[in-house]
């Protein structure tokens, strides 16, 4: 029965094929020890057969084994192709079970020595043999399946055991036998076994601690019987351990099918769910349309309820009046009928009277001329009347208007003025601060003074050969005089005067809040400049001298641009508004509303078209608008002839292209974007710098332009292809840069963030203007002056000069020496 059931285990693939090798190893190995010469007749039949009869044909050695051995219940169990890491338990059972052939004489000696009659001497010495050559056994099994389980080509059967001379404990009688049944065998497994090399390292790691413990123990046994008796055990157990693990193997594998059929039934679930939803929803649009139709239907017949009622009510009216002028007939024919009586009586008196009525009737005829000449003025005085109050309806719709107008005006100077008053709270907290370091610097300074005075008093007293020899102690003899005093060098009270250049630069001095941009116009002759306040300053940028400002904006300006003959000038301010004004007179002649502030303007080369981009925010997005100037309606109406949406990232600066035909814009995460001004397409798309476009000028020609970014970095471009060429990198957020058209020079503007200028000293802040050669990307030369971040840059159309725009509100106008001319930067 036990037979049996061993093998219906093994015909479900459930058993381990380590586990598996190693219980068959025992039983062969006491088959060998019990009858060496059955073992040997049929062990050349074994390696013939395949590998399901193989096992079969060892079942005839187990039934020689006593009857206490419970090894030979798993003879008959056929390999399994099961997965090794589930079998981790039972790893360490073929390496104790496998019995080398070497030893099955030593067992077979024994009942030839008791036939012959042996000594008890001659017996406790074979007996001390048998432990020592078991032990060398256990030893060499250790060896043999350490070295079998690491070969590269696999020398282990599919299910654990080891090659079949080893099984029967006959590998010194068959020789060479082994390889071709380990090639039958791992013929068909060698990826798996590739597979499965690291799990066989640490198996054997895991048998060799297994078998040194065992090995301890069986020393500990004074016999071999006990140590056999100790073996037969472990097996026993490791068997009981295998049955169970069957039994969770069959449950599991009911269990995984019972889930499989489950999964599918769901699958099949979820697919008509999907085509009922499928239905539903056409369904639910079919019967939305036909709700959309009945709507409508509704709709008509409740008008044409309405209009019957009309009819009906009309009619009702006109059948009333026409009642009550029958009464009326009525009455007046009963009235007449008695007057007729009357009036036959009264004829006489009526021809009496004729001629005077006769006369009265002519007085008639001239009242009711009257009548109707007054009746035709009345009507000629209600249409005018009524023309007039046309006119008045439209006048009121354009007050309404008005006053939106104003009243978002009203809304926007509030929120400046809050604005205002929060940064004068912000500034009077920075003067408060600021008066308090000045007034410790004072402090300083009068300390520092005090201490100098002494220091030149001192100095003085040492410097005098009269005093220093009168006052000098006498050396004691025998011993190093000591070390002179340090020498200290005394400031003059005065600095030396600073050398004065050739040329001072011109402070020009017109607003009271930042800088934001700077403008020549072509000739060069004009600077217009824009700030954080709400004028626009034009100066002359030969003398500095003030030509005149623009008044009318109410917020902050951020950009300005002139056209090409200095005829008009463009502005763009944060009170939601572009402006034109005549640049001579000062007279504004357009104004062109928006939703949000205009963050920056142009002119195209022609000067009739002009461009300008909106921010994103209070829920607006950013607009690319252009507007043509020949066309009045536009600018009457407000609508431009095309309007570009960028619902990404708002536009934070923008130039035009050569002759017109496009606007390059740079946004604020460090894209560029070329935009048609036909059709507002998207020529080509760059991406060059990581953070955001703070300013882009062209080249004179329009053929280059230059970018400068909160990256540190400048970077100049080709405008036709957007290709880059040349990088300038710099320690701080660079605000503008400009192309000189003369030399091969790029000037940029910039330092530290305005928020953090009140922490620092104007060294530590890097606020100059540096130059860097555009063909070698060299820094060359910088220059100082502000007391702050520069903000813009632009330089002369001639060259000869450029001018800077800076946080601290001042404009600076500065001319170049001689010797920048004659500068040439060595490679």
């Amino acid at each position: 029965m036990k037979k049996q059931d061993t093998e219906e285990s093994a015909t479900q693939g459930s058993e381990d094929p380590a586990t598996a090798g190693g219980m068959e190893a025992p039983a062969a190995a006491q088959d060998n020890l019990d009858s060496p010469k059955e073992s040997e007749v049929q062990t050349p039949q074994t390696e013939s057969l395949p590998e399901d009869t193989q096992l079969q044909t060892d079942t005839p050695q187990l039934t020689d084994t006593p009857p206490h051995d419970t090894s030979p219940q798993l003879t008959d169990t056929p390999p399994q192709d099961t997965p090794p890491q589930d079998t981790s338990p039972q790893t360490d059972t073929p390496q104790l079970t496998d019995t080398p052939p070497q030893d099955t004489p030593t067992k077979t000696d024994t009942p030839q020595e008791d036939e012959a009659g042996s000594e008890v001497a001659e017996a406790t010495l074979s007996q001390s043999d048998m432990a020592e050559a078991l032990s060398r056994q256990l030893e060499d099994i250790l060896s043999i399946y350490c070295r079998e389980s690491l070969s590269e080509d696999g020398s282990t059967v599919p299910n654990g055991q080891s090659h079949g001379p080893v099984l029967n404990g006959l590998t010194s009688e068959r020789g060479g036998g082994g390889k071709p049944e380990g090639k039958v065998n791992g013929a068909g497994n060698g990826g798996e076994k590739e597979q499965k090399k690291p799990q066989d390292k640490k198996k054997v790691k895991g048998l060799g601690k297994e078998i040194t413990l065992l090995m301890q123990t069986l020393n500990t046994l004074s016999t071999p019987d006990e140590k056999l008796a100790g073996l037969c055990k472990k097996y026993a157990e490791l068997l009981e351990e295998h049955r169970n693990t069957t039994k969770q193997m069959r449950v599991l594998q009911k269990k995984q099918n019972q889930v499989v059929q489950e999964k599918d039934n769901l699958r099949t679930e979820h697919s008509k769910a999907i085509l009922a939803r499928s239905k539903l929803e056409s369904l639910c649009r079919e019967l939305q349309r036909h709700n959309r139709t009945l709507k409508h239907i509704d709709k008509v017949v409740k008008h044409k309820d309405l209009q019957q009622q009309l009819v009906d009510a009309k009619l009702q009216q006109a059948q009333e009046l026409l009642k009550e002028s029958e009464e009326r007939h009525d009455r007046e024919k009963h009235f007449l009928l008695k007057e007729a009586v009357e009036s036959q009586r009264m004829c006489e008196l009526m021809k009496q009277q004729e001629v005077h009525l006769k006369q009265q009737l002519s007085l008639y005829t001239e009242k009711f001329e009257e009548f109707q000449s007054t009746l035709s003025k009345s009507n000629e005085v209600f249409t005018t009347f009524k023309q007039e109050m046309e006119k008045m309806t439209k006048k009121i719709k354009k007050l309404e208007k008005e006053t939106a107008m104003y009243r978002s005006r009203w809304e926007s100077s509030n929120k400046a003025l809050l604005e205002m008053a929060e940064e004068k709270s912000v500034r009077d907290r920075d003067f408060e601060a600021l008066q308090g370091k000045v007034q410790r610097l004072d402090k300083l300074r009068r300390a520092l003074k005090v201490e100098r005075n002494e220091l030149n008093k001192k100095v003085q007293n040492l410097t005098c050969p009269e005093g220093g020899a009168a006052g000098a102690p006498p050396q004691p003899q025998g011993r190093t005089p000591p070390l002179p005093p340090p020498r200290t060098l005394s400031l003059p009270r005065t600095l030396p005067p600073a050398p004065t250049p050739a040329t001072r630069p011109i402070l020009l001095q017109g607003h009271e809040r930042s800088i934001t941009q700077i403008k020549y116009n072509r000739e060069g002759d004009l600077l217009f400049s824009v700030a954080k306040d709400t004028v626009t300053n034009v100066w002359y940028s030969v003398n500095g001298e003030r030509l005149g400002t623009y008044n009318g904006h109410t917020g902050a300006v951020w950009c300005v641009d002139c056209d090409w003959d200095t005829k008009n000038v463009l502005t763009g301010s944060a009170d939601n508004s572009c402006r034109l004004w005549d640049c001579q007179t000062g007279k504004q002649l357009a104004l062109l509303e928006t939703n949000s502030a205009v963050r920056t303007c142009g002119f195209d080369y022609s000067g009739n078209i002009i461009m300008f981009s909106t921010d994103k925010q209070m829920g607006y997005q950013c607009f690319l608008n252009f507007f043509d100037l020949r066309d009045p309606q536009q600018i009457e109406d407000n609508q431009p002839y095309q309007s570009i949406p960028c619902n990404d990232h708002k536009i934070t600066s923008a130039a035009w292209g050569p002759l017109g035909e496009f606007v390059i814009a740079g946004h604020e995460n460090g894209e560029f974007n070329q935009f048609s001004a036909k059709d507002g397409e998207i020529l080509k798309k760059v991406k060059e710098h990581t953070k955001q476009i703070n300013d882009l000028q062209t080249s004179v020609d329009l053929t280059m332009f230059i970018s400068a970014s909160k990256d540190n970095t400048a970077k100049l471009f080709d405008s036709a292809t957007m290709d880059h060429i040349k990088t300038f990198r710099t320690e701080r957020p660079v605000n503008s840069a400009a192309i000189s058209p003369i030399m091969d020079h790029v000037v940029m503007g910039g330092g530290q963030e305005a928020m953090e200028v009140t922490t620092t000293s104007t060294r530590i802040g890097k606020f100059e203007a540096r130059f860097f050669h555009a063909c070698y990307e060299e820094e060359f030369g910088r220059v100082k002056g502000h007391f702050g971040p520069i903000n813009c840059v632009a330089f002369h159309p001639d060259g000869k000069s450029y001018a800077s725009g800076g946080e601290d509100g001042y404009t600076r106008i500065h001319c170049f020496d001689p010797q920048y001319f004659d500068f040439e930067l060595e490679a």
